[in-house]
């Protein structure tokens, strides 16, 4: 049986923290992504696997010993080798009930990473949400996969230009006509020396088979890594020396510690310059708090 983290009963109450107020509710968010954080934790020692502390949970560990008080979710990265293994083994090792989101476990998954959640579902249940400190959200980790790219700027653009055929028609397969669909396909299909299963679930193949490009390069033979979606749909500078991720070291955070790269001070720079400095709107990917609709659904079906 899982347990859970024990946590003080005053970690709870609503706190000011940086002149920002962090409601009970999200205290107990928190916890519970803490939660399956240490069940991440314990896969990945028991499997020899390293994970790193992402974005702004990085942020949080290095800078506030636990979250940055305006954020509402924890991020991890992991390099390709080791989130493959993770990937094969995640699914049976996470205890009951939690759900484990990613184009190996679920063939209606939509993204290049992958989500580990303490429930696949609202917990409309009150009783069942003690197990969660309350919680009634569907909460959870993205892990990021982090990946090696070529420094040779020939082979870095061929790289590129068969990752964003595949990664474009994954997510825009459903916008295609039948004869877009099949000109794309027939055309993966001559660039990545593969066959597509016409009968079987075809974006799921396409995910999958963009994880196995993603990962052609390996340690030796590149200087860097990246988040390859962004790096190649957004930022094509945004790039990461592979030595900052030769060891890790342990922060705080909030009740437990995360494991940081040791390049942490180049990597935080990177993404959000002086890093020292807070600024509210820095790193938002989504409107706070993520659970709102969530909230909107229980509010108005009287289930809070």
């Amino acid at each position: 049986v899982a347990r859970m983290l024990e946590l003080d009963d005053n970690y709870f109450k609503e706190e000011e923290r940086c002149e920002f107020k962090i409601p009970s509710m999200m205290k107990r968010v928190w916890a519970v992504e803490m939660d399956v954080l240490t069940h991440i934790d314990r896969i990945c020692m028991e499997y020899g696997l390293t994970y790193y502390a992402a974005f702004g949970t990085m942020l949080g560990a290095v800078r506030h010993n636990g979250f940055v008080p305006w954020d509402d979710d924890i991020d991890i990265y992991m390099i390709r080798p080791d989130y493959q293994i993770l990937m094969k083994v995640l699914s049976d090792e996470l205890p009951e009930g939690y759900y484990n989101s990613s184009s190996y476990s679920d063939s209606t998954h939509m993204q290049p990473l992958t989500s580990v959640m303490n429930t696949k579902y609202i917990i409309t249940d009150v009783s069942e949400r003690k197990k969660f400190y309350g919680c009634p959200y569907i909460c959870g980790i993205d892990i990021f996969p982090l990946d090696y790219i070529p420094s040779n700027e020939e082979e870095l653009n061929t790289f590129r230009n068969i990752y964003t055929v595949v990664y474009s028609t994954a997510r825009e397969f459903n916008q295609y006509t039948i004869e877009e669909r099949e000109r794309y396909l027939n055309l993966i299909e001559e660039m990545c020396n593969t066959n597509i299963d016409r009968n079987e679930n075809i974006q799921n193949q396409l995910w999958l088979l963009l994880d196995k490009v993603a990962g052609i390069f390996n340690k030796d033979e590149c200087e860097y890594l990246t988040y390859l979606p962004t790096n190649i749909c957004y930022n094509p500078e945004l790039k990461y020396k592979k030595e900052w991720f030769t060891g890790v070291k342990r922060f705080p955070f909030e009740y437990i510690s995360v494991p940081v790269a040791n390049g942490y001070d180049e990597l935080l720079k990177i993404t959000y310059g002086d890093y020292m400095q807070y600024d509210r709107q820095r790193g938002r990917a989504h409107n706070y708090p993520f659970y709102k609709k969530q909230e909107d659904f229980l509010i108005k079906n009287n289930l809070m």
